[in-house]
């Protein structure tokens, strides 16, 4: 009979800031921020899928203050911020603004 060790994934803790429509989509604090854990590599995407907000809802995301891709992988203590697409962004800046990223 085959032994296996299971071994059980690293966790981290990562902060969510819900902008705009996005706040009634998941229970947060009152200034919109939301705790959450994941399996350590997780990705701006899966934790946007852990929250289960539709990912066409999402525009522009920020981790720690920087423009940022669904691939990203986050790490503990990262700040996300997450924007809808009526959010007021510089109409201009040409950052990770997720349109872009999905057309390629």
């Amino acid at each position: 009979m085959p032994f296996f060790i299971l071994s059980r994934a690293k966790l981290v803790t990562v902060y969510v800031k819900l902008l705009g429509s996005l706040l009634p989509l998941v229970h947060s604090n009152p200034s919109g921020q939301v705790q959450i854990s994941l399996r350590e590599d997780s990705t701006v995407g899966e934790a946007i899928r852990e929250l289960s907000i539709p990912a066409e809802q999402v525009k522009l995301v920020l981790v720690n203050h920087t423009g940022a891709e669904l691939n990203q992988p986050l790490k503990e203590g990262d700040h996300v911020s997450l924007f809808p697409p009526e959010y007021p962004v510089f109409a201009d800046w040409q950052g990770s603004i997720l349109g872009k990223s999905r057309e390629r």
